[in-house]
Parts: C-alpha cells; sequence; structure tokens
C-alpha cells in the first residue's frame, strides 16, 4: 500500500477509504494472525493484490520509524522461505533490480540459521530462523498458507500468534499513524 504523487487531503483519505473497505472485503477469506500478548500500536501493514487476488496480508505491531520494538506478520500465498529471503535482502539496501539481488537472496534463503518453534493458534509450529537478537525474520508454512515474521528489538521467543478475524483495528491504527505522519492529528 504505496501512494504515489500529489493528492489534495480529501483525495487522499478518498483513496484511503476505497483501500479500507477493499482490505476489509478480501480479510473475510484470507488468514492473518497477529501477536497475542502485544499491548503497544497495531496497524495494518503491506497487503498485496496480483489480477485482484490477494496474495499477501500483513499485520504490524508497533510503529515504524520509531526505534521501538515491532514485528510484523505476514500472511502470503507464495513460498514463505522466499519471502523472508526478500524482506532479509531488502534489508541490507539491495532491490529486485540490483544485479546482486538475485544472487543474495539464494544465499540468504541456503544460510537459514536454524528453527523456533512458535505457538499459533495454541499449536506450535515449526518457523525457518534468519538474523540475530536485535533483527530477524522467521518463515513458516500452515495449511496452503506461508506465515513470514519480521521483528525488531523483540525477542523471537515471546512471540505467539492468533488468527485475527477484525481488522478494524489494524485499520484505525493505521489512519492514526498516517493522520499524525500527515501533520493532520
Amino acid at each position: 500500500m504505496r501512494f504515489a504523487g500529489r493528492l489534495s487531503p480529501d483525495e487522499f483519505w478518498e483513496r484511503n477509504r476505497a483501500l479500507d473497505q477493499q482490505v476489509r472485503d478480501a480479510a473475510l477469506s484470507f488468514p492473518t494472525y497477529g501477536l497475542k500478548e502485544w499491548t503497544d500500536p497495531i496497524m495494518l501493514g503491506h497487503w498485496e493484490w496480483q489480477d485482484d487476488t490477494l496474495v499477501l496480508a500483513g499485520l504490524g505491531h508497533g510503529t515504524p520509524h520509531t526505534g521501538g520494538p515491532s514485528v510484523d506478520v505476514l500472511t502470503t500465498v507464495h513460498d514463505p522461505v522466499g519471502k523472508a529471503a526478500s524482506l532479509v535482502v531488502s534489508a541490507l539496501g539491495l532491490t529486485p533490480l540490483d544485479d546482486e539481488y538475485r544472487r543474495r537472496r539464494r544465499q540468504v534463503e541456503a544460510a537459514a540459521g536454524g528453527t523456533v518453534l512458535v505457538p499459533v493458534d495454541g499449536q506450535a509450529v515449526s518457523f525457518v530462523v534468519w538474523g540475530g537478537q536485535e533483527r530477524w525474520w522467521a518463515a513458516a508454512t500452515i495449511g496452503n498458507f506461508g506465515i513470514v515474521l519480521e521483528g525488531r528489538r523483540y525477542p523471537l521467543d515471546r512471540v505467539a500468534l492468533i488468527r485475527i478475524s477484525d481488522v478494524e483495528p489494524y485499520l484505525s491504527g493505521r489512519n492514526a499513524y498516517l493522520r499524525a505522519f500527515r501533520g493532520e492529528s
């Protein structure tokens, strides 16, 4: 969900309302997960459609760009290990347009640092892990979907996921963040 160009505030919020409704409609049939014990701010993360089909849904825990703890939880129809590797390589500052990107992504996929069990709706699920204590990524498959976690300054061993059936608090959190970021609050 990236907005580009110059829009008036009314145009911006009208597009945002349309996106909110698109997310509400898609969330009814796509599993999303959040942190069970999280009490800090939450917001909608990255959502991606291909040919009008939702392929990735993200929920964010924490406030971007504050230096505080955060965990992003992505559900995808694609390979979660490949998605996690893409996030790791992006954190290095590379984009898919860089010549080095594919080679580094293959290296990351091959260099997983082991596994960790993460409770998902009370069931222990084995996640492949990359990174360290300050920043880490983890990936697993549950049923027909992949789950990718990206954490900053939050211990992976404290992560427990629950299925989210109501995305409204995440939409509200994102909209509050956008208002503050735009200087409208």
